[in-house]
């Protein structure tokens, strides 16, 4: 059984600087977002934290939990003007799920402004709960005020109290020694209790990053819990509940197509001079001493003596990925729930600018997009320029329908859920290539259909396709439906070799006769026959057109 790692949530009432103190210990200073306003922070933030010895000679790891503003007692009438306080009677619900789960406490509170009733309100609550608790005097950035802290005395809490400045530094050292102290004595307590929270960690190789996005209530949050199995995100019925980025690891059955993976720091790429260098090895291996257009003869000739030698890998290949009896087939993903991406000019207050800034982050950072659209809505202007966005970054798209529940007539009429489908995909014909998958998050229905589409996309992700099936194919393409390039005195394009300049997302360089002037039709032409003859669904496609000049010319400049 796998070692306990001890849980340490980081507790207090708004605004006193836990997410402060989590990002400096983490050292993320991005992790969770911090505003001088009461509940910016509403989500819990999970991180594995590696803290040492004094000496610097052993070190453990703990969890470490980020909580939203804690108020014990419920708020009855928030107030309408107040966008944040809606959020606080769910926010305490998870701080005290947090508390529940925790096997320390941090409770932190403000120097400056001294012991408030809110203070002693929570400090009652933990001694109800019966856990270890430091009190965490947080903003005390100078020997000035030194004292200041024996106020807090007052709660009658029995465990340690550390002067800290999450905004300076100060006193964090200490704090992490005494919590390596901690980790070191909860291990040799409870040496094999699997204790580690749901997705919080991965379990094993992490193979790609998923980004849930969409507009605000599409139900990113609802799925996200429904997949990590845990109550990790806060759910509303309010637009813009998430604000900061919500991360957590799935674990994925890939089957036999397990050896087909890589984990994310192995990531399949060529570079130019590989390319040249590749492609000066299929001259030389076809006797072509200088480059020259390839009639139909040769081009048969050629195709002939790469076949045997890609029929010879192929076998070799299948024989290495048979996977042996005891091998692990799970890979673990991990799973960032954002916050919803209005119009640009309804984007209000630093909050919402930081949480919009965090989602395209998000977008940025990940490998596969759950792009989620609210099926009693349908797909919006908003959602299709989003779609765009994450084309454009080069990230595999599967689209999700969420809350089908609730359009229970269109969907259980298979004629009408034809012409619902078909509709909806007349809305976004450029993403015809992008799976549609219907589900209700909140009923937890269609899940399964949802976690084959992601296996298939990581998998289409990391396709590596060889160089005498993709030249076949390209010749067959283009000899199919050959074209006159304009302004080219009737010169036929043609692709003299191609190969795979990577993976995630596909990416292909092709050396032609001419790389300029090319039809966009024709290259959309191109991306859908490699698509359909690879199976490279739901991931954009990337063609590179290069002479043989253009990458000498490329190779010298890199030289």
């Amino acid at each position: 059984m796998s070692k306990a790692l001890p849980v340490v949530s980081l507790i207090g009432r708004p605004n006193v600087g836990k997410s402060s103190i989590y990002n400096r210990l983490t050292r993320k200073s991005f992790r969770s977002m911090t505003h001088d306003m009461p509940g910016v922070t509403r989500d819990r933030h999970y991180s594995i934290l590696t803290v040492e010895s004094a000496d610097t000679t052993e070190q453990s790891d703990v969890i470490l939990v980020d909580t939203g503003g804690f108020y014990p007692e419920k708020v009855e009438e928030p107030n309408k003007k107040n966008a944040v306080e809606p959020f606080f009677n769910i926010m305490a619900d998870h701080a005290k799920l947090a508390i529940k789960e925790s096997d320390l406490i941090l409770f932190v509170v403000d120097v400056r402004e001294g012991l408030l009733p809110f203070d002693e309100t929570i400090a009652k609550y933990l001694r109800e709960v019966q856990k270890p608790v430091w009190i965490l005097v947080n903003k005390y950035d100078s020997d000035k005020q030194m004292g200041d802290e024996t106020e807090f005395y007052k709660l009658g809490l029995d465990g340690d109290y550390i002067t800290i400045s999450a905004e300076h530094g100060l006193g964090l050292n200490t704090l992490r020694e005494n919590i390596f102290g901690f980790a070191k004595k909860f291990n040799e307590a409870k040496e094999e209790l699997l204790h580690i929270q749901k997705g919080v960690a991965p379990t094993h190789d992490v193979v790609a990053n998923i980004a849930i996005i969409g507009a605000p209530n599409a139900g990113k949050s609802t799925l996200l819990n429904e997949l990590l199995g845990a109550q990790r995100a806060l759910v509303s019925n309010i637009a813009g509940t998430t604000v900061d980025p919500i991360e957590g690891y799935i674990d994925l059955n890939f089957g036999h197509d397990v050896t087909k993976l890589e984990a994310m720091e192995d990531q399949f790429r060529k570079s130019n001079q590989d390319i040249f260098e590749e492609y000066e090895a299929f001259l030389e291996e076809n006797d072509q001493s200088e480059l020259i257009e390839f009639d139909q003869d040769e081009m048969e000739l050629q195709s002939s003596k790469v076949e045997f030698a890609d029929e010879e890998v192929e076998v070799d290949e299948q024989l290495d990925t048979e996977p042996q009896a005891d091998i692990n087939t799970y890979r673990s993903v991990k799973i960032v729930d954002t916050a919803g991406i209005r119009k640009q000019k309804l984007v209000k207050g630093f909050v919402e600018e930081q949480s919009v800034f965090r989602s395209l982050k998000a977008i940025s950072e990940s490998d596969v997009v759950v792009f989620m659209v609210d099926s009693t809505k349908g797909i919006t202007h908003q959602d299709r320029r989003l779609c765009d966005i994450a084309l454009e970054k080069g990230k595999s798209i599967v689209l999700c329908l969420n809350k089908i529940d609730l359009v229970s007539h269109l969907i259980n009429d298979p004629k009408k859920k034809k012409e619902w489908m078909l509709d909806l995909r007349s809305q976004i014909p450029w993403l015809n290539f992008c799976e549609i998958i219907t589900i209700s998050a909140l009923k937890a229905k269609n899940i399964s259909s949802l976690k084959r589409a992601l296996k298939e996309t990581i998998l289409i992700r990391n396709t590596k396709i060889g160089t005498g099936k993709l030249n076949r194919t390209v010749s067959m393409l283009v000899d199919k439906n050959p074209i006159v390039l304009e302004n080219s005195r009737g010169t036929y394009f043609r692709v003299k070799y191609a190969s795979m300049l990577k993976s995630a997302p596909p990416t292909f360089l092709f050396f032609t006769n001419k790389s300029k002037g090319i039809p966009v039709n024709f290259k959309r032409y191109l991306k859908n026959g490699l698509r359909r003859e690879f199976n490279l669904f739901n991931s954009p496609v990337h063609l590179i057109f290069r002479t043989t000049t253009d990458v000498e010319r490329r190779v010298k400049k890199v030289k």
